[in-house]
Parts: structure tokens; sequence; C-alpha cells
């Protein structure tokens, strides 16, 4: 056998048997024998024989071949509605997607589920006159309910990406019934050598109590994000579901939950010397929204997640998803709450008493927007409701509880500066008779401050502008960027000194126009002096503090808390500073 023989041989070895090597081809095609999804109608071409080479070799797949893409639609349609299940779609690049444009609508209206696989060249080749590549990141609207597009996998990352969307597009093509689309690249690989399909991430959407997973034994965290208020037949079913499961609830001051299963875990977790072993949890249910509390949901560590929402989004934050729950949260909880019993509470007790253990040991900081916090957070009257600026406001306030009583939100739907004073204007508005607070920082308040001269300006909300002459988020001693550039990150990330570096009147002739009751204070007596008049259940007036910080305090504040714990041995603490990735391998350890 000559060389070139030996090539040719080695060649049809590697395109024999078996699987592409592409990973984003063996992720769709475990996935849909996952979700039992088995008839497929191809169209030749170049790009998707990966794809098709590898399902005509599996005998899960029922295959059918049609030259015309045109035809081939029609004939998934007829297939679909003949068999009541849904049909792939397959064909390659240029104008070979274009033919299935009629039949599609056709099944779109009429909600057939057909998934269209189509394959192209690299996403990076798009505009650049490469032959027989054409844009398919957007369907006619009355065509493809869903499209993706899933390039070639480079890394971890794409993996996570695209496993999750698949899932997601196959569990909303069997839900939504409508044509869904997935245009999956290719690099022409002729490596089929791959003899065992490699698994790849099942994450089921569950609708009904029918098809339900077993609940895991062991700790159960519920965690909360940003969410509307609670109605009293939601905190019950949440409530008696932890009690029946040994179950906690996490959550910051946005997810309008306050049962009695609440624990603050955000001092806990912000520790950079100390690893609470309770942060590892067999199960995480996720609930609401984004959440302001970084320390918390990047503390916890689940083996799993289930996904909670009435829109059965495919959500998978904390990268653990396992199931998504498309109904009620009062359902969820109902459902739930009779299995695998176990009303021990050990772990809501033990969490409790390492989370009021931490408070009751929490040094003095300087003055700040964490002293303030502090300060007020347990004074707050009954039926008030506070707002937050973010991020370093919200997550002060984070530290601590609220009394029971007391409502609290925050603009982290768009996580911008934004709006936040606005927002505390309009909720008070709504109520005249209820007082409002809000903390802001210094650019959030003059972004927002015309507000202030508002004809319908209420005398029901007291607001303190923390204003340490910058945006403090970006000087802190952990951001990125106050790393990178120290001091210069003042000049244009932080925009120090935009509004007089805290030395102007602005806030004053604001306050003097709208006839609002002015402070100004720069220490912790100052602050106390006024803090009674602020809290104080009189009308009459609105009221705004002028809190001058400075960033050193601010700085030292949140290093404090942040580094009074230790269970870290001090010679790991040396090397993890100076290689973080020993640290983080030491976190997922431990």
């Amino acid at each position: 056998m000559n060389q070139l023989e030996k090539q040719y041989d080695d060649l049809r070895y590697k395109t024999g048997c078996y699987y592409t090597n592409e990973r984003n081809k063996q992720i769709i095609i475990f996935l849909l024998k996952k979700y039992g999804i088995k008839r497929v109608v191809v169209s030749p071409g170049a790009t998707n024989f990966a794809l098709v080479g590898s399902m005509q070799h599996d005998s899960f797949f029922e295959m059918y071949s049609c030259v015309d893409e045109r035809a081939a639609a029609y004939m998934a349609i007829g297939i679909a509605e003949k068999s009541n299940e849904p049909v792939v779609l397959s064909c390659t690049g240029a104008t070979a997607s274009r033919n299935y444009m009629a039949a599609l609508t056709y099944a779109y209206k009429r909600n057939v589920p057909i998934l269209v696989i189509t394959s192209s060249l690299s996403l990076a080749s798009v505009g650049h006159l490469q032959a027989q590549v054409t844009d398919r990141a957007h369907s006619p609207i009355d065509m493809i309910y869903k499209s993706y597009q899933f390039d070639n996998i480079k890394d971890g990352e794409d993996e996570w990406s695209q496993t999750v969307r698949c899932n997601e597009a196959l569990s909303t093509l069997l839900d939504v019934r409508k044509p869904v689309l997935i245009n999956v690249c290719t690099t022409y690989s002729l490596d089929f050598s791959v003899k065992e399909l490699p698994p790849a991430r099942y994450i089921p959407t569950v609708s009904s109590a029918e098809n339900r997973p077993k609940l895991p034994i062991g700790n159960i965290c519920i965690f909360i994000g940003s969410h509307s208020k609670l109605t009293d037949l939601q905190i019950q079913a949440i409530d008696t579901f932890c009690k029946n499961h040994n179950a906690i609830v996490l959550c910051d001051h946005t997810s309008g939950y306050n049962g009695k299963y609440k624990v603050n875990m955000s001092i806990v977790l912000s520790q950079e010397k100390y690893l609470s072993k309770h942060r590892k949890v067999n199960l995480l249910i996720h609930l609401g929204e984004i959440s302001g509390d970084y320390y918390t949901f990047l503390g916890i560590s689940p083996k799993e997640v289930w996904r909670v929402n009435p829109d059965g989004a495919y959500v998978d934050f904390f990268r653990k998803l396992k199931n998504v729950f498309k109904m009620k949260e009062s359902k969820f909880f109902s459902m739930y709450a009779d299995d695998n019993i176990n009303t021990s509470q050990t772990f809501l007790a033990n969490c409790r008493k390492e989370s009021e253990g931490f408070f009751n040991t929490l040094p003095e900081v300087p003055f700040s927007n964490i002293w303030i916090a502090k300060e007020l957070s347990s004074k707050l009257p009954q039926n008030s409701q506070i707002h937050f600026g973010i991020l370093n406001s919200l997550r002060s306030w984070d530290f601590f509880n609220l009394p029971d009583g007391v409502e609290s939100a925050c603009n982290v739907g768009g996580f911008g500066i934004d709006g936040c004073v606005s927002s505390l204007i309009g909720a008070a508005l709504s109520n005249p008779d209820k007082l409002f607070f809000g903390v802001v920082g210094d650019l959030a308040f003059y972004y927002d401050s015309n507000i202030i001269l508002n004809k319908n300006l209420p005398q029901n909300i007291r607001l303190i502008v923390v204003n340490n002459g910058r945006g403090i988020e970006f000087r802190n001693y952990c951001h990125p960027a106050s790393r990178a550039l120290a001091d210069g990150a003042d000049t244009y990330v932080a925009a120090a000194g935009h509004f007089g570096d805290q030395v102007n009147s602005a806030i004053v002739d604001l306050c003097k126009s709208a006839n609002i009751k002015y402070y100004r204070v720069a220490n912790k007596d100052c602050f106390l002096e006024v803090e009674n008049d602020f809290l104080k259940n009189n009308l009459d007036s609105a009221i705004i503090i002028e809190a001058e910080t400075t960033p050193q305090n601010e700085n030292l504040a949140l290093m404090i808390y942040r580094q009074f714990a230790k269970n870290f041995d001090s010679k790991i603490l040396h090397f993890g500073v100076k290689y973080p990735f020993l640290l983080k391998l030491i976190r997922k350890i431990k």
C-alpha cells in the first residue's frame, strides 16, 4: 500500500460510521434524542454533512431525503401533521433555507412543530462576500417563532451557552408548536471517529405535576431576585415548603419576601478570608429576576438549580440549571409541599446562628454609606418604604435587615443609575400618607435631579444623598478599574469632580427652589443630630440630607466589613493574593 492509499484509508476511517467531532452538532443530536425528536427530512449539501452524517448512522433517527427544499419543508409538514410529532428539517448554506419560507409560513399559522436546522460557515464570515453564505440572523415574524445562532464552539463558555439555548429551542418547539430555527455553523471537520456521543446537559421544562422530578434530599435554598411584592398566598406556600423541607430563603431588599424563613447571608458570603460551610446546597430554587446582592448569589454553591417562573424562560445564572418550571410559584411550592418531608429545621437554625454571629460582632467603620445603613436600618418606621440607588447604596443596605412592615425597592431591572430618585417620588405620589425613604449616591442624584423641581413633588419623601464626589464603585479596592488604574480611575471611569468636587451649592439651591428641608452632614455626630427629624412621621415637608463622605472612608468601611472574619490559613491567603487562581481553587474545594 502506497502512502496515498494509506492516507485515503485513514480518511475513510475518520469519516466512517460514527459521530462528528464538531461539538455543536453533538449537543444538538444528544438533546434531540433526549427530547424524543426523531424524524428528519434532509436536503443535500456540504455545510450540513457533519450533522447528517452523524444522524444517518444513529438508528434512533428516522431519515427522509428530499432534494428540493421547498418540497422538503412541505414533506416535513405532512409528516408532522400525520404523526402529531415535531419534525426536523436540515439544509445547507447559500439560498437553501430561503426555499423553506412558504411552507414555514403555513406551519407557523397552523401551529405545526418544525425544527429548522440550517447549516452555514462561521458567523464571522457573514457580510464578507464569502460564497454560499447568507445572513440568517433574522426571520419573518410570521414564519419562525424563535431563532438561535450556534457558531463553532471554541471554549467552555460557548458550550454552556449553546447547551442552554438548545434546550430552550427544543422545549419551546414542543410547548408552542410553531417553527423554531437553529442556524448551526460548521468547520467542515472530516473526523467522524466519535464512537459514543458525549452527553450534554438535559434541561426539561416542567409544566404540570404529572412529569415533575423528585425533590432532592439535603439542604435546600430558595433564592429570590427582584420580585413584585409577594402575596399572602405566595408567602404561605413558600413558608410551608420551607417548614416541610428544612429550607431557607436567601434574598435581598428587592425580593418582596418577608416571611419567617428569610436569612440574610450577605455579610457572611461577602467575606474574603472566610468560607461558610453553609454556602453549599443540594438544591437552589431560583425565583424572581435580577438581584443586586452580588455577594450572596456569587457566594452560594448549589449542586443543581431549578428555575421557577410562569414565563418558562431558560435562565441559567448559576450555570447549574437542571429543570425549568413553567408555572406560578405558589403552584410549584404547593406541588412539592408534601414530598420528602424533613422538618428538622437544622439548616435554617445553623444559617441563622452564623448570620446572627456576624451581625453581633460587626466592627466599627468610619462615616460612610455602610455606617449610615447600619445606623438607620433598624430605625425605619413601620409602614414606610425605602428605595436604594445602585450599586453602593443597595449593597451597603443589603448587609442589614429591615424592620418588619418596611418595604424596599431598587431599579435593578436595567441596573443603571438613572431614574432612582424619580421612582422614589413616583411611589411617594401614589401614597401621600406614607413615608418614602431613599438612599442614593451623588452621581445618581445629579443624573436624576430635575425631578426635584417637578411641580408635583410630594412632601412625604426623605432622601439621603451620599456625596463622595465620584462614582465610588469604581474606586473601591476590589473593583477592576481601581486595581488597574488606581487614582487614574477618577478622571473618566469614576467621573470624580463632575459636580464641584463635593463643594458646591447645587443641592442646596434645588432644595430652596422646591421648598425642601435640607441638611448637610460630614461626620457621625452631625448625622445623629438630624436623624430624629429625618425619621419623624411628619408630612409637612420633604427632607434631603447631603451626607459628605470620602472615598477613603467608603473604601475602608467596605474592606473592614469584608475582611473581619477569618478561617483561611495565613500562608494560603498570602499565596492567594499573589496567585488569585489558587484562592478560587481553594474556595471550590472547601
